[in-house]
């Protein structure tokens, strides 16, 4: 089964499991010392989290100024450490090396976000780790894929990264 298999059914979307709200928490609460020397001090935006919002629940894909990236969903399911990978690690690190390169724009586009609620079917979160705190943008799914969204760029940056790491987890899970 694939990991967003069981994101796309029709029935009641079930609460967190502990193991992902532990995950989720700890990547939002990344501070950049916490990334350690191979991390960028001067990059104003040290991590992106993208939230998709599923019938059965959230996907969460994390990305981090280290390189490190997890893609995990909230009925369990996911993959961590695919930032172990060149090609995954090279993904994210040019992925917010783009969301470094416009990180005004995308601050100013988002709000500070003392709290951080799951997204909704459909709904789509940015979370943006800064050194002043954690900032939101949120957008409709269909909206950000059809470029109708500020965040439409990022949107399709992440998923870039996103489908790499499905495709390491789909030959880890076929066994070659």
């Amino acid at each position: 089964m694939g990991l967003f298999d069981r994101l796309r059914g029709r029935s009641a979307e079930p609460p967190p499991s502990d193991a992902y709200t532990a995950l989720r928490t700890r990547a939002l609460g990344v501070q950049p010392a916490d990334l350690g020397p191979t991390a960028d001090p001067a990059a104003p935006i040290h991590g992106v989290i993208m939230e998709s919002g599923h019938p059965n629940g959230v996907a969460t894909f994390v990305c981090m100024g280290d390189g490190t990236v997890s893609l995990y969903t909230s009925t369990g399911g996911g993959v961590i450490g695919a930032g172990e990978h060149e090609s995954v690690r090279g993904a994210c690190l040019q992925m917010l090396a783009f969301t470094n390169r416009y990180a005004e724009d995308f601050i100013r586009a988002s709000m500070p976000s003392p709290t951080h609620p799951l997204p909704r079917n459909g709904e789509v979160f940015f979370y943006l780790l800064t050194g002043s705190g954690v900032y939101r943008a949120q957008g409709d799914a269909a909206d950000l894929a059809r470029r109708r969204h500020p965040f439409s760029n990022l949107f399709e940056n992440c998923n870039v990264v996103m489908s790499l790491v499905r495709r390491i987890d789909e030959r880890g899970r076929s066994g070659s």
